[in-house]
């Protein structure tokens, strides 16, 4: 439903991403849509809050539509708004691929994934996905947390050309070169502000993991592995199936076992 604020309802809200003019868009997972909140700065109550759908339509699907409530998604997961703020990406979960959405015009296209589970480098929809999750912009680079594939993927946004960044596929924990590092069922994905880091949670490891992107190398910054919601500095602290990850100002905040967490950090070298 949509509507002013407390009137609108979802259905499994997932992820979210801040866009232009005090908007976020939602992945209204079950709803199979793409929602947007326009929030009025100056009257931050419920009443001056409006819900729209943007994207999708109730019934799963794959449609691409010059109108996006024409088109159709399947669980859309992860949302990610490119730096120019014209357009918003979205991992499309249940349909293996990775749509845009024109912001001007709710324009939906694909631009990558062949629909097939799987996993395959190669140019926009030759490629394959398993359940891609988290999504995170940086310059003309989209990041996508390949979920059931265990590993990290890069889209060029102006070729399309998919390839894989780091993890070999097989679940698991190991940190180390990209080739040969393990995740187990990454969900979420953040760049550092600086642009030189890749933020994940890895959620089955109950880990915050770091990717140098000049490098490759993966290395641990927050979590020792056991499931649990423990205070504390680095690998000190337990996380429990962390979902989500945002960056802001030196900060890292992860939601973890129905808990909001902030992790502090310091742009260092790995």
């Amino acid at each position: 439903n949509d509507g002013a604020g407390t009137s609108a309802r979802f259905d499994n809200p997932r992820g979210a991403a801040a866009g232009a003019g005090n908007t976020l868009y939602i992945a209204d997972f079950d709803n199979h849509r793409i929602r947007k909140v326009t929030i009025d700065p100056a009257n931050l109550t419920a009443a001056a809050t409006q819900v729209s759908t943007i994207a999708g339509g109730s019934t799963a699907g794959h449609v691409n539509d010059a109108t996006g409530t024409n088109a159709r998604f399947n669980k859309p997961m992860g949302l990610a708004v490119s730096e120019d703020e014209t357009t918003l990406y979205v991992a499309d979960s249940g349909n293996h691929r990775i749509r845009a959405i024109n912001l001007a015009s709710t324009a939906v296209t694909t631009i990558a994934g062949s629909g097939t589970q799987g996993h395959a480098d190669g140019a926009g929809t030759a490629a394959q996905f398993s359940i891609p999750s988290g999504l995170a912009v940086s310059g003309s680079i989209l990041y996508v947390a390949d979920n059931l594939n265990h590993r990290i993927r890069a889209i060029d946004l102006t070729s399309k050309a998919v390839t894989t960044i780091a993890g070999d596929g097989t679940a698991g924990y190991a940190n180390g070169m990209a080739a040969t590092a393990r995740f187990r069922n990454p969900l979420d994905i953040a760049v550092s502000e600086d642009k030189k880091t890749l933020y994940i949670a890895d959620a089955n490891n109950h880990r915050i993991r770091a990717i140098d992107i000049a490098s490759g190398t993966v290395r641990d910054i927050a979590g020792d592995g056991t499931r649990g919601n423990t205070n504390g500095i680095g690998t000190a602290a337990r996380l429990a199936n962390p979902t989500g990850i945002a960056v802001s100002a030196g900060t890292l905040y992860v939601t973890s076992g129905n808990l909001i967490r902030k992790l502090e950090y310091r742009e260092v070298d790995p």
